[in-house]
């Protein structure tokens, strides 16, 4: 068995502004396993507001060499118990798991999604848009007419309606609001937000400051449009003790720390039955490899965030495509002929 880990720099077609700062693309660690004459690979997507880097992630998954020589023994899927997980280093966990389920799917010539045997469903599918996206808003449009949504990236600044605005006067396409923590008080939060419910939002995730529960309890307690949690729900143990502040949560694989988990999350059920808790599946700056992963539990889910290849320049894998307002998975998704690796 030969286990490895490969840096991969992905770049964005156009830089990615958020409310915490705009940058040109994200650092991925890319795992590579080699056994019995099968290659597989896994993913951690690296953006810098989270700790995890491209030294923890390679540090962490070579001391599980023995585990992972251990699972290529057994069935994961029966062994779940035995995958290496550690809360510290959930991207890394995503990745590793990911891993050892692309090579037994591989090995047993089997598709990813038949070894989870979930019902088949097409949830609503977003394609993300920023303020840089604005003086290419035909070329996106067009690039949208294959997804059912658009998420809108906001920043907190006094642009953000106007940009909307300009959306809005080229496409009726359903649309969501990403925060990304901009606002740091709710009371000027509601008041943007009730403009974008006037526009038609159907969805609003993450206003304020991560750790702000009671904040976001509070526009949710006022608001009719479902208030959603990014990065202030990471785990299902996060989910657990916070899920009352909010009125569902964008599960990704690079916080929860893999497929396991994801499921887990996609599938709870809120104890509030005021309202439907929605669980939305979502993704980091990740290529075809990780997104391609993340799809194989979007039945679970009625609507999907990922839309990540579509918004890189040189994706290293291929195998996943979103057509006509539906994911399209090959078989495995695989490393590109022409990406060499870096050691």
């Amino acid at each position: 068995m030969k286990l490895s880990v490969h840096p991969y720099f992905l770049t964005f077609h156009r830089p990615f502004v958020l409310a915490h700062g705009t940058r040109k693309g994200t650092q991925l660690a890319i795992l590579k396993l080699e056994h019995e004459g099968i290659t597989a690979y896994g993913e951690a997507s690296l953006p810098p507001y989270y700790p995890e880097t491209l030294a923890s992630v390679t540090e962490w998954v070579m001391k599980q060499q023995d585990s992972v020589a251990d699972l290529l023994k057994v069935n994961p899927f029966l062994h779940q118990d035995l995958i290496p997980y550690d809360s510290a280093h959930p991207a890394a966990s995503a990745a590793l798991q990911s891993l050892v389920l692309n090579w037994y799917a591989k090995a047993n010539n089997l598709r990813l999604e038949e070894l989870f045997d979930l019902a088949p469903a097409h949830p609503g599918l977003t394609l993300t848009f920023t303020k840089t996206d604005y003086d290419y808003l035909i070329e996106k449009l067009k690039t949208a007419q294959d997804f059912t949504h658009m998420k809108l990236k906001l920043t907190g600044d006094s642009d953000d309606l106007e940009f909307v605005q300009a959306i809005r006067k080229r496409t009726e396409l359903p649309f969501c609001i990403d925060f990304n923590q901009g606002y740091p008080r709710k009371e000027k939060a509601i008041l943007m937000i009730q403009d974008l419910m006037k526009m038609g939002c159907e969805l609003m995730e993450q206003p304020l400051n991560a750790q702000d529960h009671e904040g976001h309890h509070w526009l949710k307690q006022r608001l009719e449009i479902p208030i959603i949690a990014d990065e202030s729900i990471r785990t299902y143990e996060d989910l657990l003790e916070y899920h009352e502040a909010y009125s569902g949560v964008n599960v990704k694989l690079m916080k929860c720390g893999g497929l396991f988990q994801g499921k887990r999350m996609l599938e709870f059920k809120s104890t509030d039955t005021s309202r439907p808790f929605l669980n939305v599946l979502g993704c980091m700056s990740e290529s075809s490899l990780g997104v391609g992963t993340a799809s194989v539990i979007a039945p679970l889910t009625s609507l999907a965030d990922l839309d990540a290849p579509y918004l890189n320049s040189n994706d290293p894998f291929e195998g996943f495509q979103i057509h006509s307002g539906k994911i399209e998975r090959e078989k495995e998704i695989t490393l590109k002929k022409c990406v060499l690796l870096d050691s």
